[in-house]
């Protein structure tokens, strides 16, 4: 998942934190409390405090929806405006097919295996720079 900003690592972190733990537990139904969360990410230094639109907007959004297969079933807030400490969202977890697994940190783990695998590669091509510059130079040929 591309990360363009603070919705996007507090969608990333929703993801991390309660949707793919409660998938490995087995269970069907997630709620998440803004005013945790918020704590939370902030504590990471994900997110400055205060920042409740964000939070709230990135997990009412359809793209965290769709991108962790879930249904947003319920919206509890005594809030007007909805983007508060006290908002709970709760989550229908959907069924996911393996092919279309939801990236794990073990994935991620074995993607960072991969760092230096052209080097010696590159080494025996006279370095990743006169190779890069050599391709360069033969486009105008």
């Amino acid at each position: 998942m591309a990360d363009h900003g603070s919705t996007d690592r507090v969608r990333r972190s929703a993801a991390e934190k309660y949707i793919l733990p409660a998938r490995q537990r087995g269970e069907k139904i997630v709620a998440i409390h803004s005013g945790t969360f918020e704590k939370l990410l902030v504590e990471q230094r994900l997110l400055q405090p205060n920042r409740f639109p964000i939070v709230c907007n990135a997990l009412r959004s359809k793209r965290f929806a769709r991108e962790n297969h879930v249904t947003l079933q319920e919206i509890k807030t005594p809030a007007a405006s909805g983007q508060s400490s006290t908002v709970w969202f709760v989550y229908k977890l959907e069924p996911v097919d393996k092919a279309e697994q939801i990236q794990t940190p073990d994935d991620a783990a074995t993607f960072a295996g991969l760092r230096g695998i052209l080097k010696k590669t590159y080494k025996q091509l006279g370095g990743a720079n006169a190779f890069h510059t050599a391709e360069r130079e033969s486009w105008d040929r």
